[in-house]
């Protein structure tokens, strides 16, 4: 074949990824590609648990034992199966986004008044659509954890199940003290909760989401061009609050999503479109390698050196200790951006599955767990026996204790697999039947406090009557 046949072969299988004009003009409309990217985000959590689980090899990037080269899945954009600090990063960067599109479409048309009302509302329900699907995810692991379902768990040699799994309590009155203990853990600082461990991220959302209604409140009155350097200086002073509070550099990703809504808004996207295919690929790519910095062992790889070099001298010397999460952030925020120029980007997160993935997305996130620590850890060490293994005492001392080891691939594979459909699935009837729920709580509460909905009164004869709501 010469070179004519192979460069006309190669334009039509380009010209297959053309989308029709009317198709990227939608594209460049429609929001929904939040969803796809968020719900890809959650599938990358989870994979970065399972990767803890049993492939603990690939958390550093290089290399085997025996081996002075990288696995395929430790190299930079292939290791983001394990980067599950980047991709939390998405969730917050996303969140900060969404929020703002509404407000700031008020505000771009000169209703600043409703944007206000709405920013004001939603900063009371945004509370419990967070608090309400926690504390049922947290009481649901707790009893799973009283009826001592999480045993095999607990004695796997997998090394996320045995760090993340509790013990049951020693009786069910200490067992409800346990229950309150973890429902509030999770929305303390410095605090776990110790029956469902990804909820460590909930309080940032929470601070997030306090972040955002106020950041947009303040830029409110102020024209496009004053209220994006507002928010990047905020997201400059916030990198201060992130370290002395020791989160994950929320005010970072949230007040640059309001930025990225910002730019969404313009006229920019839409002039950038033409020039997307030469632009967005590099960006996207770029993003995914800075996402792919580890969180450990980065001397171990050329590549995570360097970077962590470059962060050394040009990075704020406090964001420095932890730089794995600055470079998973600012990917994060140049992923989003490339995505925002591109119809082509839009349109492929829009496909139906994914948005499919990004409406689970939050109860993916709040159910994995459980079914890590029951159904996969079951099949995980289906057939197996204890055996003798070395571990660690809560002094730091080896110790031997007796675990399930790991099985071979297959088993492992197969475990993966019936997990991943077991989330997808109790995700769907939690997205479908408790989300609704949780909304009209939320709607009710909100009516209450907000003087719509009287409290409920009693009658004359002691029984109780419905709420009012006033004329």
């Amino acid at each position: 074949m010469n070179i004519m046949e192979r460069a006309s072969r190669g334009l039509q299988w380009l010209s297959s990824f053309r989308i029709p004009p009317d198709i990227k003009e939608r594209a460049m409309k429609d929001t929904g590609w939040a969803d796809g990217l968020r719900g890809i985000a959650a599938v990358f959590v989870v994979s970065s648990h399972v990767v803890i689980c049993y492939a603990r090899i690939l958390i550093p990037p290089c290399c085997a034992p025996s081996s002075s080269t990288p696995l395929l899945f430790q190299r930079p954009v292939f290791r983001l199966v394990a980067s599950g600090h980047s991709w939390v990063a998405i969730f917050f960067i996303l969140m900060g986004f969404v929020n703002a599109l509404k407000p700031l479409q008020l505000v771009r048309s000169g209703e600043v008044d409703k944007a206000l009302q709405k920013l004001a509302s939603s900063s009371f329900s945004r509370i419990f659509r967070l608090v309400l699907p926690a504390t049922a995810a947290t009481t649901i692991s707790w009893l799973i954890c009283n009826l001592g379902l999480y045993s095999i768990s607990a004695q796997s040699d997998a090394y996320w199940l045995h760090e993340n799994t509790p013990a049951p309590s020693p009786d069910w009155s200490s067992a409800f003290v346990d229950l309150f203990h973890g429902l509030t853990a999770t929305w303390v600082f410095g605090d776990q909760n110790p029956y469902d461990q990804p909820q460590w991220a909930l309080v940032y959302l929470l601070e997030g989401s306090v972040m955002i209604i106020s950041g947009l409140s303040l830029v409110a009155t102020m024209t496009p061009r004053w209220r994006t350097v507002t928010l990047y200086l905020l997201a400059y002073w916030s990198l201060n609050w992130s370290r002395m509070l020791g989160d994950p550099w929320t005010g970072l990703c949230c007040f640059l999503g309001i930025s990225l809504g910002e730019l969404s808004l313009s006229d920019i996207p839409m002039a950038m479109a033409p020039y997307s295919p030469y632009l967005s690929p590099p960006m996207i790519f770029l993003s995914l390698f800075l996402m792919s910095y580890p969180g450990s062992f980065v001397e171990s790889a050329s590549w995570s050196t360097w970077l962590r070099d470059f962060a050394t001298s040009y990075f704020p010397i406090n964001t420095l200790d932890a730089t794995d999460r600055i470079y998973g952030s600012l990917g994060g925020v140049l992923l989003v951006a490339g995505i925002i120029i591109s119809p082509h980007a839009r349109w492929s997160l829009s496909r139906p599955p994914l948005l499919w993935l990004g409406k689970v997305s939050f109860a993916i996130y709040l159910l994995h767990g459980i079914f890590l620590r029951t159904i996969f850890a079951r099949l995980l060490h289906l057939g197996q026996s204890r055996v003798i293994t070395s571990g660690q005492g809560e002094d730091g001392h080896a110790i031997l204790v007796e675990r399930y080891p790991l099985p071979n691939p297959f088993q492992r594979f197969l475990a993966t697999v019936v997990m991943g459909f077991c989330v997808g699935v109790a995700s769907y009837f939690w997205t479908l039947k408790l989300e609704p729920l949780f909304a009209k709580i939320t709607s009710k509460l909100e009516g209450i406090v907000a003087g719509k909905v009287q409290p409920i009164e009693a009658k004359s004869n002691g029984s109780t009557i419905l709420p009012l709501r006033k004329d």
